[in-house]
């Protein structure tokens, strides 16, 4: 692999929980999924791809909503050939695969579940474990919250897992809540030069009330492959 403009990022680390940084691709007309919300279609190109995993090589951990893990049930990882460089910095050689789901319905027999490099680990309700496969349960780490929320999944990865730098995947339900929570430090967004215009598409983030504004959104970064934009931002809160 080339060397990549995202192979060396640095970080400002919080001292009391993980960074949060968020990575999706959008079309131009705002969207994240194409061909509905249900069965997407993808929007990024193979390059795309490559830097998804390229950024993920940089964090100790890749959290998804159950939502986005049933449409793409793959361990949240990197490729051998950065294994090499996660090493180099001191990181385990692959993320740990972080999976939110409220209602446990997860199948075991997707490769997420079926001889993962490393235990993902579950992060669910009483009423969500209830639901999840014995398979599941004996091949993941399950962690059972009073709530599911982004302060509290955050302090639970800080102090039981050491997750220090935590990349959120979506979908855009969760991505809402860390913005909303304004836990999320950085967004790395691809804009795709495709238009897809369907109203029963996903946006980045969704929920019910209006975002509060981050004291600040810095353009850290702009970089351009072929006719997509690779772009990063730095948020900060008034908290």
């Amino acid at each position: 692999m080339s060397r990549h403009f995202y192979s060396d990022l640095q970080f400002e680390l919080p001292e009391t929980r993980p960074l949060v940084a968020c990575n999706m691709v959008m079309s131009l007309d705002g969207k994240v999924t194409s061909g509905g919300a249900l069965q997407p279609g993808s929007i990024g190109s193979a390059f795309d791809l490559q830097t998804m995993q390229v950024i993920r090589s940089h964090f100790d951990a890749v959290l998804s909503g159950g939502n986005t893990v049933r449409q793409h049930p793959y361990y949240l990882g990197v490729s051998a050939e950065l294994e090499h460089a996660r090493k180099e910095r001191g990181l385990a050689s692959q993320p740990l695969s972080v999976v939110l789901t409220r209602s446990g319905s997860l199948n075991p027999g997707t490769p997420l579940f079926k001889n993962p490099p490393r235990p993902p680990i579950v992060l669910t309700g009483a009423a969500g474990a209830a639901s999840l496969a014995p398979e599941i349960k004996a091949k993941a780490a399950v962690n059972i919250m009073e709530e599911l929320s982004p302060s509290s999944i955050c302090q639970l990865l800080f102090q039981k897992y050491g997750v220090r730098r935590l990349l959120v995947e979506g979908g855009p339900s969760v991505n809402y809540q860390f913005m909303q929570a304004q836990l999320l430090d950085e967004l790395f967004l691809t804009l795709a030069p495709t238009l897809v215009g369907l109203r029963t598409d996903l946006t980045l983030a969704m929920g019910s009330e209006v975002l509060a504004k981050p004291r600040e959104a810095e353009l850290v970064s702009l970089n351009q492959h072929g006719q997509e934009l690779f772009l990063r931002y730095r948020f900060r809160w008034s908290l």
